[in-house]
């Protein structure tokens, strides 16, 4: 295996087409906004609109099928991609989206082919914005224990009625267009077996959208990239009240719920054969660069030789996440299965990005505590990375990926 990051030759000619594609529709104006925060609505539509271009090339979903609108290209050249839109700091995919990361590949394992004609496309062509609506106030992390129902209407069987409520779901920018709904469906039928699956309209009567201020505004893998244009920003809860939702838009059987968020689960987890290309970590890269040249960062190493200690922890502690991010990927392309690689990665990341931002702050000092325009370092770069390095809970908990590793061995908990 192939550890390097250099492309063959094949891969430069790709690079070329990239390179000219981004120079023809990336204004020169593109405006690269570092906390998700201060993004404007406007800077938002006109990154969706960047998206909507690379679905119609077929690089918005690249490596998913031609057939529903994705680009059908291998992990050599996804990965070229992903370092070409990082080296010009363009965001890639350019927006939070649901949609592209799980709903599509749920619709794609478990929906009729009708669905998957009417809904992929949508998704790969950047049409639509999807929120995932797992997450409830009593249920945290024990996905199959859904209390919003959705039953459907004694009169009119072939709609749902939801009633409930979800929480820390969605991105800034509301409402989206669709909802990768989870809810009970049955209030009698045995755990695992009582649940259903939507990916319904999230403009339907009855639903509220309120915005929650939270402190942290994406994980550190969301805001330790090139760019932030990915990580989600503040968080919303959704409110249903009796809330109509057509049995067209219900993925599977109204008691197949729990097999469909499996399948969502084994993707957002870093399982179900999908191909992530590593990703350059910015911050990482940008606080080695200032261990080296920032006189003030070179001092404070010289006056106190311990904290090299902390650099190398950095340092090492990021090179093992990218060789194993490199394996997964390409595990993935060689369609080759290893127990809880993706859970693996997870916890290690999860856990890494609590203790890298420990380490940077104790090189850096209280600079990298801040966001204040006189005394921040890079725009607030670093403060930004703290609040995300504690944000330990998206995608699962570090707990919840014990138990999915311990069962992925078989050794129980």
């Amino acid at each position: 295996m192939n550890f390097s990051l250099e492309y063959t030759k094949e891969q430069e000619e790709f690079a070329k087409v990239v390179r000219e594609w981004i120079k023809e529709n990336v204004p020169e104006d593109w405006e690269r906004v570092r906390d998700p925060d201060k993004r404007s609505r406007e800077q938002w539509q006109r990154q969706r609109e960047l998206g909507r271009k690379l679905g119609e090339k077929g690089w918005l979903l690249p490596g998913f099928s031609p057939k529903y609108g994705g680009g059908g290209l291998d992990v050599d050249h996804q990965f070229v991609l992903s370092q070409e839109f990082a080296k010009a700091k363009v965001g890639f995919p350019p927006y939070y989206d649901s949609g592209l990361s799980l709903a599509c590949n749920a619709i794609m394992v478990c929906g009729t082919e009708e669905q998957k004609e009417r809904f992929l496309p949508l998704i790969c062509k950047g049409e639509i914005v999807s929120w995932e609506l797992f997450t409830e106030p009593e249920v945290g992390t024990d996905e199959a224990a859904q209390q919003t129902n959705a039953l459907r209407h004694v009169r009119e069987k072939d709609y749902f009625i939801v009633n409930g409520q979800k929480i820390f779901v969605g991105s800034t920018y509301m409402p989206p267009d669709r909802f990768l709904l989870l809810t009970r469906s049955d209030l009698e039928a045995p755990r695992h077996q009582n649940l259903a699956m939507f990916f319904a309209p999230a403009d339907l009567p009855g639903i509220t959208i309120m915005p929650l201020d939270l402190f942290t505004v994406g994980e550190f893998g969301m805001v330790s990239g090139p760019t932030t244009d990915g990580s989600h920003g503040h968080k919303n809860q959704v409110f249903f009240d009796d809330v109509r939702i057509h049995e067209s838009y219900l993925i599977g059987e109204d008691h197949d719920g729990w097999k469909v968020a499996t399948a969502t689960l084994d993707v957002e987890h870093g399982g179900g054969g999908v191909v992530r290309v590593p990703r350059e970590n910015f911050l990482i890269e940008t606080f080695l660069s200032y261990c080296k040249s920032n006189p003030n960062v070179v001092k404070r190493l010289r006056d106190n030789p311990q904290l090299l200690d902390s650099l190398a922890e950095v340092y090492i502690g990021a090179e093992i996440q990218r060789l194993w991010a490199t394996r997964n990927a390409w595990l993935a392309m060689s369609r080759r299965r290893a127990p809880g690689a993706g859970n693996q990665l997870q916890l290690y990341s999860k856990y890494f990005a609590a203790k890298c931002a420990a380490h940077m702050t104790r090189v850096l000092g209280p600079c990298a505590l801040t966001s204040d325009d006189e005394w921040s370092l890079e725009d607030g770069m670093f403060e930004i990375g703290e609040r995300g390095a504690i944000l330990l809970a998206p995608g699962g908990t570090p707990e919840a990926a014990k138990i999915l590793l311990s069962r992925a061995l078989r050794i129980g908990r």
